[in-house]
């Protein structure tokens, strides 16, 4: 093989971060790093499962040491013409002190003959998804890829067959490659597990650097597990001179003696086999050419620790069908609002004055999702969004909302735009109607309805993502005439939250929904409706669906909450609607707070009147942003709510 072109295959995905420690400097001395001789930041494992073992895949890393690793995939590049950029970092510009000097960049279109199959390894981590050492693979057109895995079947001509592993049929799907790590996952059709093929298990323990686990490298050269010892800062960096890149990152970079060919770091707790992390290119003494000509002498290697990489690439994941928890990130700081909370005389009703709503409370109509018939003066902060568009029919009550002080509502941002084209809705279109209970009642005494002065969408919510995160919104009112409110009976605030921050402490408890979504038979409510619904932890929230949680409960930012075993929950139409929460144990002395804002859930297909429609299911919990999160920023922008009195 033509030798500068070997030094190319191996250069090529290194290039940035050779550059990039060349940018930040090469002269530091590694003890004047700020993380020097720390030991590593703890970071809380994944959760993978609810089992004591806590296995990212069933019955994964389990081998007796025969033969080859039951995880182990042979990546050939075949017939790989193929056309692209590549740059290479000439070996003229290295200077013999081992200090690297500025590269000569060379652009290339084409890789040589002599290139077209090439051998790479990776390591199966589910029936779904291969972990792959990027650095070692270059053809970016995944028809060009074949997978062998597991024994050769009986009959197998060399063709079919490398180096004692079948011909996989399972094509490459999808691959998330990210550069900066050097690792790939490579999604492809699902495939058997037998005895001599299974996954191996991703590390479920917290990221500290342990002696106590054997640890292994897997070498490229012979496929084989060696042993290795992590080393500290001390045996690791000496009085050697790294770049400022390295430095900064010292604090997330594990470190061993070992050769070139080391690709994955493994560890190994009782009988199961961990992968721990993937190699990271930079030697800590840029000896480049021993490393660009394969010397296989062994030196100090880095590793770059698979939390680092999985806590900053949600789509690892997402691609490779692991299930994870999402992590839980520190509470937001509590807002105190002193003894006349967030509005004086927010979160109360009045009880006596119920005007003979009462009498209608026993109707037998379709139901919210087993709520029943809910009286506005028991629920006054609740509204009712319209959207009346000039030139076609409006949309009635698309959404809800809580009236929060005399100026403010708090709903959902999503809401301030179409489901369908998602354009933003005109403020002027916005119809808002407050003291609402009975939709076809025009004469209902107490019913105010009013316009927008302003409104405010949370900046980092982005409705192109469909990912709902931040899903909070503020519609301003005027302070005086027309478009201005009077507090009445049937129209008065809920109190801002002003308890513990913690969902945990108020799991198990029930929150109250109302609003005029669409009921049990999917039908448009036209009697507010009301139902309690439990809130639910973050652990129960994402074992109950962890396919759809571990993507979309974000901690902090929402919380799950609902009835999946009878199906009472929020639907299509109490988006933007509060979560409301009382305190007191006497009726006339309870006071009712906002802790939630319905956001979205899971759905599924029914058919309705003979047409399969999509609709919401409420046989899952639903997901609220927990307003806690945002307290500050609510107040920041509403006109009448102050911080502690």
């Amino acid at each position: 093989m033509n030798k500068e072109w070997f030094i190319l295959l191996l250069t090529t995905v290194a290039t940035y971060e050779v550059c990039q420690a060349i940018d930040a400097g090469t002269e530091l001395q590694a003890k004047n790093c700020q993380n020097y001789g720390k030991r590593r930041p703890a970071l809380d494992a994944p959760v993978y499962s609810s089992g004591t073992e806590n296995l990212s895949t069933e019955k994964c890393g389990l081998w007796n040491g025969d033969g080859d690793m039951p995880w182990t995939v042979i990546i050939s590049i075949e017939n790989a013409n193929w056309h692209g950029p590549f740059f290479w970092v000439s070996t003229t510009s290295i200077k013999t002190n081992l200090k690297v000097s500025y590269p000569t960049l060379i652009y290339y279109t084409k890789i040589p003959d002599d290139l077209t199959c090439r051998e790479s390894y990776g390591f199966l981590i589910t029936e779904r998804a291969v972990l792959v050492f990027r650095n070692k693979t270059i053809a970016r057109n995944i028809k060009y890829y074949r997978l062998y895995a597991g024994p050769c079947e009986s009959g197998s001509n060399e063709g079919n067959c490398k180096f004692g592993r079948g011909l996989l049929n399972q094509k490459v799907q999808n691959i998330y490659d990210d550069r900066y790590s050097k690792l790939a996952v490579w999604k492809i059709e699902k495939v058997t597990l037998t005895q001599h093929l299974k996954p191996i298990c991703l590390w479920n323990r917290n990221n500290l650097q342990d002696s106590s686990f054997d640890s292994y490298v897997f070498t490229q050269a012979d496929r084989k597990l060696k042993n290795t010892t992590l080393l500290n800062h001390q045996e690791c960096y000496r009085e050697s001179n790294i770049s400022k890149f390295i430095c900064q990152k010292m604090n997330v970079r594990m470190c061993t003696h070992f050769e070139d060919s080391g690709m994955f770091l493994i560890m190994k707790d009782s009988n199961r086999y961990y992968f721990r992390a993937t190699r990271y290119n930079i030697n800590v003494n840029f000896e480049w050419d021993d490393f660009w000509h394969g010397d296989l002498e062994k030196k100090i290697i880095l590793w770059s620790d698979i939390f680092d990489i999985l806590n900053l690439n949600e789509n690892v994941f997402e691609l490779a069908g692991v299930t994870v928890m999402p992590p839980i990130p520190e509470l937001a700081n509590k807002i105190e609002f002193g003894a006349k909370e967030s509005y004086e005389g927010c979160g109360k009703v009045a009880w006596t004055r119920r005007g003979g709503r009462q009498r209608r409370d026993g109707l037998p109509i379709p139901l919210l999702h087993h709520g029943t018939n809910a009286p506005i003066e028991e629920n006054p902060w609740h509204v009712s969004l319209t959207i009346n568009f000039p030139t076609t029919e409006p949309l009635f009550d698309i959404c809800g909302g809580t009236l929060v002080s005399k100026r403010v509502i708090v709903t959902a941002a999503h809401c301030m735009f179409s489901p369908t084209t998602g354009t933003r809705y005109e403020m002027e279109w916005l119809e808002i109607t407050l003291g609402m209970y009975d939709v076809g009642d025009n004469t209902e005494n107490g019913r105010q309805i009013v316009q927008a002065a302003s409104v405010v969408i949370h900046p980092k919510y982005n409705n192109d993502r469909k990912d709902f995160q931040h899903d909070l919104a503020l519609i301003i009112l005027d302070e005086h005439g027309n478009n201005s409110i009077h507090l009445s009976d049937r129209v008065r605030p809920a109190c801002l939250w002003n308890s513990d921050y913690d969902i945990e402490k108020i799991a198990g408890q029930d929150g109250k929904v109302v609003g005029f979504g669409l009921t049990a038979n999917y039908s448009q409510a036209t009697i507010l409706q009301k139902a309690f619904i439990r809130i639910e932890s973050h652990n129960e929230c994402f074992f109950s669906n962890k396919r759809f949680f571990s993507k979309h409960l974000r901690p902090t930012q929402n919380f799950c909450a609902g009835f999946p075993h009878n199906g009472t929950n929020v639907c299509v139409g109490d988006s933007g609607g509060g979560l409301i929460i009382a305190n007191g144990t006497l009726v006339r002395n309870k006071r009712f707070y906002l802790r939630g804002v319905v956001s979205f859930g899971s759905s599924r297909i029914k058919k309705i009147d003979n047409v399969d429609q999509r609709v919401c299911d409420t046989n899952q919990f639903s997901l609220f942003v927990d307003i806690t999160r945002y307290i500050e920023w609510i107040v920041q922008n509403s006109p009448d709510i102050s911080l502690r009195r």
